[in-house]
């Protein structure tokens, strides 16, 4: 067997992963699923904000943040998704009626 490949942290920088061996997280609470860490995207600037973070509004320019895709209902997975992951929607083009 090859060596271990040691787990990374998160994109919000506080360590933490799914295979720590320490139970909970004091930096807030991680939403985890299958694929890892969600993702909150502003569909104007596509900043990208981890769910876990309280964030509704963009702090860039104030658009309602992306919580999943209006058309399928997928969270993001990806910091830099421009795209829908399953359905291909560009996020871009979501009408403002239909971000939340």
């Amino acid at each position: 067997m090859g060596p271990a490949i040691p787990p990374q942290p998160p994109a919000c920088g506080c360590g933490w992963t799914a295979r720590s061996k320490t139970s909970g997280h004091n930096g807030g609470d991680h939403v985890e699923g299958e694929s890892g860490l969600f993702y909150h995207i502003c569909p104007r600037c596509s900043r990208a904000v981890p769910a876990h973070v309280q964030e509704h509004y963009c702090l860039n320019d104030g658009e309602r943040l992306l919580e999943a895709c209006p058309r399928c209902g997928a969270r993001f997975t990806s910091p830099y998704a421009r795209f829908c992951g399953v359905c291909g929607l560009e996020l871009a083009k979501v009408p403002e009626n239909r971000r939340g």
